[in-house]
Order: C-alpha cells, then structure tokens, then sequence
C-alpha cells in the first residue's frame, strides 16, 4: 500500500508559509480533551496518525500542492528538476509559475515511475525508438525516421485546415501508437491550483526506455502544441529529458537540433519560395500573409517564421520583430484569459464544463487503457490508480467508467 510521506505535509505547510496554528484552522481541525487541533496536526506531521483521506484532500487545497505530492519520496526540490531548455529571462519572469512547474514535474514523474512498473509487469520490452538518435545530428534523417515509425502522413495532418484540433488528434494518436504517453496538463489539478501559463512552459519529455512521457501546456493554442509535440517526440529520439519554452533565443544545440526536427515533420522548405517577397512588405502585411500560410497547414505562425529564419528568407531583424510580436500577443491573450477568470469568479459564474471529461482527454487513452487493465488484475489498488490518474481514491472506477457509475465493475 502507497502511504503518505509525512515529512512533504510540513514542507507543505513550510511552503504555503502558515504557522501549525493558521493551518490547522484551515484544514479544520477540532481541539477535543484528549488533544488541541495543533497537537492533532503534529501528529499527522511525525507520522504519529495518517491523514485522512478528507484531511488531505484539504491540504491539497489548503496548501495549494496536488495530492500525489504527499506521497512523493521526497519533497520536489531544484534537484529534481530537467534540465532546463528555456532561457534565463523565461525561467524568471514568472517565479510562481516556476514553482508550479518544478511541482508538476515531480508530480509527472511519481506518474511515469508508476507507468513503468505496470508495464514492466505486464512484460513491455524498451521501445527501440527511444534514444535511436542519439547519434545523430541531421534533422531531415531523424524526422524521416519519426514519420516512417509513427506512420505519420503530412496530407492527413492537413486535411482540415480550419479543425487544428482533428490535425493534433490525429498527431497525438500517432506518437502514443508507438508507446509515448502524450499529457496535456496547465495545472496543479485542485480548485485552488493556479494555471501555469505558456509563458512559463510550453511542453517537457521524460525519456525512458519503457514509460516515455510528454506533457504539453494544455492551454497553448492547438497548433503550437503540435509544433511542442514533434520537438518533444525529438527529445524523446535522442534520449534526452528537458523543460521546452520559446523555439528561439536559446544556446542549446540539441534545443535547436529538436526544433529542425519538428519544423521538417510539419512543412517542407520547398514550400517557403510562396513567401519569398515578404522582406518587400510592410510588418502588418507580413503578419497578414504568414497567418494565411500558416492556417492553410496547420501549423502555428511563430513556427512559419521559424523555417523562415532558418532557409534565410528573412534577416534577424525582421525575425526579431515577428518574435516580439507573437510574443506581445501571447502576454495579451494569457491577461485577457486571467481577467476573465477573475470577473467570472466574481459573478459566480460556472463553467458547464465536465471536468472529469477534461481530465480524461487530458490524461490520454493509452494511460486510462492501463489503468483499466491494471485495476481488472489487482496490479493496481485504487490509491495507487489516484496517484496515476490525479484522482481520489474513492472516484477511481466512476471516473475510469463514467457510463456504468452505480454498477459492479
């Protein structure tokens, strides 16, 4: 049985910054005869008495960590971290973003170690395909050989062009086809998480021979998640883990081998000659025509200016000015989308939005698949499925099968 490392719910604590008093009017708890709500707090942090299940669930919210990040081995620190692909400006403009991150990445790695055990227990062999690259630094060979293992087909990745979400679909369901665990995660995963907004991450890759992971910023718009998605696919092929932001502006040669990669699987260089006179134009009418460009393949606007710069159709400067303004459009959209969170928080509106159905999108078919097989064989108990899942223990079978809730499974 997984248990609850009581030495995380007083870093926890130590990490919300509140006093054993503060937290346990927060969490609740009651003084009786026997004992003060802080002496029942001490308890539950030497390890004296195991929480509840309700007590941390309160925690979680309380202390604004996700739930598997008590039962972490050890508390989430910088040591655990990727290596970090970003820049410095990236990983600092936004510290509290960067300890939600640092956080999701424990929490994601608890999920993968999980993954690997239940595969190998199921007999999964290492998947040739993960570090076969590791050797190689031409990006036209390492995404020739992605979309010949994948069966990636660029036709069908465009065949609708104004449905971006049917192209990532589609390239999600061939990355996971050959073993990847493909999550789309911006969150902590409780009520009172904070969104970890693209500026901070965009996606990161945990290579591993049996589990690989890739976690996309689920609020990143669609098609930059593809773009995120094939360059993580290339970390995965080199066998390298790392945190990924911006696709510019970085000194990582392996950084920039990933995004050759990527930017070869979803367009041709040939195709680039249509915006040969965009030097010749105005910023607004270059805008203008790479959207055009870009909506037509499915692909993001900052990639297109990407493959520019790198055929040379552009100079740095004029590259400098497209980034700054993708860049200042990004910042805008992440304000207008936190401003409206706050005023529908305060009209009390409600998203009709089931978020379970979101988490289960989210999650990915390949990992609900093995939680299901796993939990038919007893390999997995219910709480350990919570920590794979990011669920209650309790909401386990309801939320792997939401259409026989109030039936034996």
């Amino acid at each position: 049985m997984v248990e609850v490392n009581h030495h995380n719910l007083r870093w926890a604590r130590d990490t919300a910054k509140l006093s054993r008093d503060d937290a346990a009017k927060k969490l609740n708890l009651t003084t009786s005869k026997r004992s003060t709500a802080v002496e029942k707090l001490d308890k539950i942090e030497n390890g004296d008495k195991p929480p509840t299940q309700s007590q941390l669930e309160k925690m979680a919210n309380v202390y604004k960590q996700p739930v598997v990040a008590f039962y972490l081995d050890s508390q989430p620190s910088k040591g655990d971290i990727l290596p970090d692909f970003r820049t410095l400006p990236q990983q600092k403009q936004d510290p509290e973003g960067s300890a939600r991150l640092d956080i999701l990445i424990s929490e994601v790695k608890a999920r993968q170690s999980l993954t690997r055990d239940l595969l190998e227990e199921e007999g999964q062999e290492p998947l040739a395909h993960v570090a076969s690259a590791k050797d190689f630094t031409d990006a036209e060979y390492i995404a020739a050989d992605i979309k010949k293992t994948m069966g990636f087909e660029l036709d069908q990745y465009r065949r609708t062009p104004s449905q971006p979400e049917k192209a990532f679909k589609y390239l999600r369901s061939c990355i996971e086809n050959v073993g990847i665990f493909v999550l789309l995660i911006s969150d902590l995963g409780h009520p009172q998480s904070n969104t970890i907004p693209v500026s901070v991450f965009r996606g990161f890759a945990l290579a591993d021979s049996i589990a690989p992971y890739i976690v996309i910023n689920r609020k990143d718009s669609k098609r930059a998640q593809s773009f995120t998605l094939l360059h993580e696919v290339a970390h995965i092929w080199l066998g390298s883990s790392g945190i990924s932001g911006k696709i510019h502006d970085t000194d990582s040669n392996l950084e920039r081998l990933c995004s050759r990669v990527a930017a070869r699987m979803l367009l041709q260089p040939h195709e680039l000659t249509e915006l040969s006179s965009l030097r010749s134009v105005p910023l607004e009418n270059q805008l203008s025509i790479i959207q055009q460009f870009a909506d037509y393949r499915n692909i993001s606007q900052p990639m297109v200016a990407y493959n520019l710069r790198l055929e040379d159709y552009i100079d740095s400067a004029m590259w400098q000015r497209l980034q700054d303004k993708y860049a200042e459009d990004l910042l805008d959209k992440e304000q207008k989308e936190k401003e409206k969170r706050e005023q529908d928080k305060a009209l009390g509106k409600s998203t009709p939005i089931d978020p379970n159905k979101v988490k289960r999108s989210s999650l990915g078919a390949p990992l609900l698949d093995l939680a299901r097989r796993s939990l038919a064989t007893d390999i997995l108990t219910p709480t350990k499925a919570s920590i794979l899942l990011g669920v209650n223990p309790r909401k386990v079978r309801s939320f792997l099968y939401p259409n026989r809730q109030g039936r034996s499974i």
